[in-house]
């Protein structure tokens, strides 16, 4: 959202932590992990999950896994991707093969960063042009094997793939994203040369705790010493907040939802922990319906099905709050509870340590199967094994992965907090992450209308209400972004206004709204007006701004086209395959090109204008 709007405020939860404070900066883990300060917990911390979560692509390790060079093929598209090493490097290609058994065309990318881990897998980033891009081909841990990245299967993007700010910033906690250009990066992409997650992801910005230290060290003291016991408010210990503070700076990553919205003026990377993340991103999700309730139940038991409710990997937070020991505990049961995240067991101590967290209530004897029973002794005892299977992971193959709803026995019935109704402050939809102890709370109205948007286009029974939002918002608030590029949209796809559009996309771009929908839509209206030259020069706009962005690319080549500059759109295409020859909606406009056929813009390949119901 680029503007901040007149919407009733959410309830403050400020905390006594000092460097929540906007104005304190960001320094780096290296900061931390000095003599004198930090550095046995920093030495400690760097070889665990969340410090790996990124790394260079051309590690001993990650070459080791392309020993031999892999082919992948995917029969739904005829691509065929390879990974392999050269010179101390990790490469990924794609080529396709022709009638006559030739390659149509090949491109080969050099992996710049891996993210992710032993336990699913790793995925790999690429540098182009200043952006971030996700590469096709995944390598699974538990499988040892290269297969496509997940979301492939269904959606193979090849290398197009954008790593957008709020994927990176889930493996590295200082990312460098330029204002406004989602999946382009500054350089270097990362603050402080910093890979994986940082101390400063967890404990917030440490300028002003290292200005205080820096002086305490000195003499000099910056705000007296500490009297025995007070708790040191420079910077923030996870320790020390609130049980749902804590678990808002794991929900942040770990914690889907069927749509997750910024609030207005925020951007990812306004997330200060300490602070509720209720206050930078909404995450809300569809309701289980109560005529859905035997099917959610039934895959308790089995294995997850594609379209069906099972939640994926990023869904931990709330599988957690569904357990009766998260219950029973009024929520002072956190991720923190079984997870160090300073000190990772080792994997010969992994069980011991959490079956150690589950004694911290329970005791040997809670266990109600004899010590004889098969299958307790099948378990070794292991309190996990029996309470948090591993099961499959819902959209990511080869992946086992813990189920974070602790149970009684496997296949147990959901509890009653699984099946939550919407309020009738938001029907429709749940808010997962509304802040505690504030029922009363409502969302800002664009943030509805951008979780409307989103969740209808998965329940399309939920585009009623995204209407009666926008009916509300064009009275209200006419002149924001977000609300002119919907109001834009209806007049473009459903009323076929194209005056009224173009109207609405151009003050939409003087609002400061710069998505590509906003170019590529007000391009579309105004080339339905005969405006070719005008549509043209938004467009060059739009691929200035975004210059991998395939719909802006193939609308304004096909503009070209239209305004009779064919030898200009033929170039324009050339260069955009000459990096992605993969894209089809490119093939299909160079084809258009070649044979002379005619252009219609209106029949742009890839448009990403929304598809209203009717």
């Amino acid at each position: 959202m680029a503007a901040v709007l007149a919407t009733t405020p959410l309830a403050a939860q400020s905390g006594v932590f000092r460097n929540t404070d906007p104005s304190v900066s960001y320094v780096g883990s290296a900061s931390c992990g000095q003599s004198g300060c930090h550095a046995e917990i920093y030495r400690d911390y760097q070889p665990t999950v969340h410090g790996q979560t990124l790394t260079p692509a051309n590690s001993p390790s990650d070459l080791a896994r392309a020993l031999k060079p892999a082919i992948v093929f995917n029969p739904n598209n005829h691509r065929y991707y390879t990974v392999y090493q050269r010179g101390g490097e990790l490469y990924q290609s794609v080529y396709e093969l022709g009638k006559n058994g030739r390659k149509t065309y090949a491109i080969t990318h050099k992996m710049d960063y891996v993210a992710g881990g032993g336990i699913v897998g790793y995925s790999y980033l690429f540098r182009e042009g200043g952006w971030l891009f996700q590469a096709p081909l995944s390598y699974y841990a538990r499988a040892r094997g290269w297969e496509l990245s997940p979301g492939y299967a269904l959606d193979d993007l090849g290398f197009t793939r954008v790593a957008t700010t709020g994927c990176v910033m889930c493996h590295n906690g200082q990312p460098e994203p330029v204002s406004k250009r989602d999946g382009s990066y500054e350089e270097p992409p990362f603050r402080f040369g910093e890979l994986g997650i940082g101390c400063e992801a967890c404990h917030g910005p440490g300028a002003l705790h290292v200005k205080e230290m820096t002086a305490k060290n000195a003499g000099l003291e910056a705000r007296g010493e500490l009297k025995p016991g007070e708790m040191d408010t420079s910077i923030v210990n996870p320790a020390k907040l609130s049980p749902r503070l804590a678990d808002d700076l794991c929900q942040e990553c770990h914690q889907q939802g069927d749509t997750q919205v910024l609030l207005p003026g925020k951007t990812v990377l306004d997330y200060r922990p300490g602070e509720p993340l209720a206050e930078t991103i909404a995450k809300l999700k569809i309701p289980i319906r109560p005529q859905q309730r035997a099917e959610a139940d039934q895959l308790e038991k089995q294995p997850p099905q594609t379209g069906s409710l099972e939640q994926s990997i990023e869904w931990k937070n709330s599988a957690l709050e569904m357990s009766l020991c998260y219950q029973a505990s009024h929520g002072r049961l956190t991720c923190g509870t079984c997870h160090s995240i300073h000190h990772q067991a080792k994997p010969e101590e992994a069980k011991t340590a959490y079956r150690a967290a589950c004694l911290t209530c329970h005791t040997v004897k809670s266990c109600t199967l004899s010590p004889e029973d098969p299958k307790r002794v099948a378990a070794a005892d292991y309190c996990i094994e029996c309470h948090m299977e591993k099961r499959a992971v819902a959209g990511v193959v080869h992946s086992n992965d813990t189920k974070h709803r602790i149970v009684r026995y496997p296949g147990q019935p959901l509890p009653e907090v699984a099946f939550e109704q919407p309020t009738a402050e938001l029907p429709g939809l749940v808010w997962l992450n509304r802040p505690e102890g504030e029922a009363d709370d409502r969302l800002p109205d664009v943030v509805e209308l951008e979780a409307y948007f989103t969740a209808a286009r998965k329940d399309p029974s939920l585009w009623p209400l995204w209407f009666r939002k926008l009916n509300e918002l064009s009275k209200s608030q006419p002149d924001d972004p977000a609300v002119l590029n919907a109001l834009g949209a209806v007049a473009l796809a459903e009323k076929k206004d194209n005056a009224a559009a173009e109207g609405y996309f151009a003050q939409a771009l003087k609002e400061g709204s710069e998505e590509p929908t906003t170019f590529s839509d007000l391009a579309t209206a105004l080339a339905n007006l005969g405006r070719g030259k005008e549509a043209e020069r938004v467009l060059e706009r739009g691929v200035a701004a975004y210059p991998y962005n395939e719909t802006l690319t193939a609308r304004l080549a096909q503009q070209f086209a239209m305004n009779g500059r064919v030898e200009e759109a033929r170039k324009l295409v050339q260069r955009y395959r000459a990096v992605f020859p993969e894209d089809p909606a490119m093939q299909a406009v160079e084809q258009r090109l070649d044979t002379g056929a005619d252009v219609d813009p209106l029949m742009a390949p890839g448009s990403t204008s929304p598809v209203l119901p009717r």
